[in-house]
């Protein structure tokens, strides 16, 4: 078994344990606490494709038999720091998308879900321009870089895009209702 299949395998078993929360919330009336999850999910594959991988390249020498992507020793150790600083701020983004998600999106927070969409828009169009104009990640359909090494992980970016879409789904009908205040009703009371 490929290391690229491992991940793929590891995407879509991701898949279907959204899939199942996803059901088990919604036949429960849970919506909003399965749509946190759903977000929790994506954060966890999210952050391992991104800041987790840039720790690993930062911290760790380029072999041509092994990791082909690491930069220690090739890079300024102030190009290192920004990689771990970078790395850090993004996990320290997905915790706090992961915060919003169980404490305010689950309260049904308007808020909460439209900062959790811009998140998720901001990742996604920065994981989509990746894959088409920087490296495909394996992916059939987007170029092939210029030392023809395709690589792989693709499957890891959608998963985490598909699950963190659905989660805002699911919670968009309550979080995004307009919450009725009732109105009193005044009438005049005439003397007959």
């Amino acid at each position: 078994m490929t290391l690229a299949s491992i991940i793929a395998a590891w995407a879509v078993l991701w898949v279907l344990v959204a899939a199942v929360v996803m059901t088990v919330g919604w036949r429960r009336g849970w919506p909003l606490q399965a749509a946190a999850w759903l977000v929790t999910i994506g954060a966890f594959l999210a952050a391992q494709e991104d800041p987790l991988l840039l720790t690993q390249m930062a911290s760790t020498r380029r072999s041509t038999s092994g990791f082909r992507d690491g930069v220690l020793g090739l890079v300024h150790a102030h190009t290192r720091g920004h990689m771990y600083g970078a790395a850090i701020l993004a996990l320290a983004g997905l915790a706090l998308a992961v915060v919003v998600a169980h404490a305010a999106l689950r309260r049904s927070e308007a808020w909460a879900w439209w900062t959790l969409a811009a998140f998720w828009l901001l990742g996604t169009i920065a994981d989509l321009f990746e894959v088409f104009g920087i490296y495909p990640h394996g992916f059939p359909l987007a170029a092939t870089p210029t030392d023809g090494v395709r690589g792989f992980g693709w499957p890891t970016l959608a998963a985490w895009i598909v699950i963190w879409a659905a989660g805002l789904a699911a919670a968009a009908p309550a979080a995004l209702a307009r919450k009725r205040q009732p109105q009193q009703v005044t009438a005049p009371i005439s003397a007959p």
